[in-house]
């Protein structure tokens, strides 16, 4: 009798044990359970934060970018007043002579000087003039391309490099420009580049081809050179890219790529950026050209 009993109270028994187990282990497990709860909780509200911030910056880009779309293409008028009658390169529908490009060249140099901001700053000799004397000091002190991280002085001195060469007025002129002139940067970047690759030797000002690969291989192989191009506007960013490519190019056709740039990331990077950019106004040709580029380089 006993040992029944004994047997019927033994389920009864095994249930206050796992009572007591189950209570144990909750007391026990309970508060990091809770705290692996609210890490996870945590975490989402961090990711869904990042995810929130990421759509912010890139909504208030894709505006910017659209603002700059609705003013970056300057009308006939606003062309002439710039650059005189003389034909827009992209537009011309033929090669420009010597004589056109370096027209248009003075022209932009004069309608410079006519600007009330630009004669505030009271430039000997105008803007002509000044920009002889940035590119004499430039063209005298290159940029370091390699071995820029030996030491933590030398990748200072790169990063800092315009600000240093050209000083504070011409600095903030350049910016001053670049900022008010924003609706013509296009046709008068393509100018330039035209005219220092295939203008004469009438009008002084255009650069030894080893400055321009000096300063393309600064910009787009160095840190210091890099941080410069991103914290550029996408317009211009992309703008100096594609004209580096275009430097990275004749270097190599001409064997003067003596830093062994490889531009085919260079290349792939920009027509990424260009697709994705609404703010230029000739970038199917910038596109095609890329394009062309890719092919001749196997990419």
């Amino acid at each position: 009798m006993k040992e029944k009993r004994e047997r019927s109270f033994l389920p009864l028994l095994a249930l206050l044990v796992a009572a007591a187990v189950g209570v144990f282990l909750w007391l026990l497990l309970g508060p990091w359970q809770e705290s692996r709860l609210e890490e996870a909780r945590r975490q989402e509200s961090r990711q869904w934060r990042e995810q929130t911030e990421v759509l912010t910056r890139r909504l208030g880009e894709l505006e910017q970018e659209l603002q700059a779309a609705r003013e970056s293409t300057p009308g006939e008028e606003r062309v002439r007043e710039v650059f005189g009658e003389s034909p827009a390169p992209a537009a011309a529908g033929r090669p420009l002579s010597a004589e056109e490009i370096e027209a248009r060249v003075l022209a932009f140099f004069r309608y410079l000087d006519g600007r009330d901001y630009v004669q505030a700053y009271r430039l000997e000799g105008g803007t002509y003039g000044e920009y002889l004397r940035a590119l004499e000091a430039l063209s005298a002190q290159p940029p370091r391309v390699t071995r820029e991280t030996d030491s933590l002085y030398d990748l200072l001195r790169n990063t800092a490099y315009f600000y240093r060469v050209l000083g504070k007025k011409r600095i903030q002129l350049a910016s001053e420009i670049l900022r008010r002139e924003a609706d013509v940067l296009e046709p008068a970047l393509e100018a330039f580049f035209l005219w220092f690759l295939q203008g004469s030797d009438r009008l002084r000002g255009r650069p030894e081809f080893s400055v321009l690969y000096d300063y393309a291989s600064y910009l787009t192989e160095t840190f210091g050179g890099r941080s410069y191009l991103l914290r550029r506007e996408p317009r211009l960013r992309i703008l100096l890219q594609y004209y580096c490519i275009q430097v990275f190019d004749h270097a190599n056709d001409r064997q003067l790529n003596r830093n062994g740039i490889d531009i085919r990331p260079l290349i792939a990077a920009t027509t990424a950026e260009l697709r994705s950019h609404r703010g230029l106004t000739h970038s199917r040709g910038y596109l095609a050209q890329l394009e062309r580029l890719a092919r001749k380089y196997g990419g």
